[in-house]
């Protein structure tokens, strides 16, 4: 089977650089116009099953993208971005500083993250035939963590910027998770599926 994991469009708390966590930070203009550009992207891939976080950003992107779909978007909380604690709404100088004084962050562990958001794609293939395709609509970090375990730390955490409607894909092995691309723009994409 194949997962798709696509991020959410872009909110103002993206563009002022502010740690975006369990708020609930609704789309901009720009990131509704790329909610609509994804979706139609993603038009022909013909998935079975479109899950959503429950946050607006991603609920949003997520409702775009099933416009050209025959499927409901369900919501799973499993989807939800990082619980940055303290972090959540500061700027990187504000993060900075507030981690250099020592103050503690409340934030969830990465391994906590990285264990829900890898049970949420297992239970997928769990669910899904092989000959299926899935989209999962979450957020930066909740991506970022997947990339990371399947690549075991090449990409993903620490080491990938994702775009705002990036969209990644999974596809299930026998036992295992191989990433066939990922980060990619829908322009990007289009251009990826064009060559297969």
């Amino acid at each position: 089977m194949e997962l798709y994991l696509v991020r959410h469009g872009e909110t103002d708390w993206n563009v002022q650089g502010k740690l975006q966590g369990r708020e609930d930070v609704p789309l901009n203009e720009d990131g509704r116009a790329q909610a609509v550009l994804c979706s139609e992207a993603l038009s022909g891939a013909g998935f079975s099953a479109i899950y959503s976080s429950p946050l607006s950003r991603a609920v949003d992107t997520a409702a775009q993208i099933a416009v050209y779909h025959t499927r409901k978007v369900s919501l799973d909380p499993a989807l939800i971005e990082r619980d940055y604690g303290k972090l959540s709404g500061m700027t990187k100088d504000q993060r900075e500083r507030w981690e250099a004084r020592g103050m503690p962050t409340g934030m969830e562990p990465w391994k906590m993250l990285a264990g829900r958001a890898m049970a949420a794609v297992d239970g997928c293939a769990r669910v899904y035939s092989e000959d299926e395709r899935v989209a999962l609509i979450s957020h930066g970090a909740w991506i970022n963590s997947v990339l990371a375990v399947i690549s075991r730390h090449k990409i993903g955490t620490g080491k990938t910027q994702l775009k705002n409607t990036c969209i990644s894909v999974l596809h299930r092995e026998p036992k295992a998770w191989e990433i066939v691309c990922y980060n990619l723009s829908p322009e990007e994409y289009i251009e990826w599926a064009e060559a297969q």
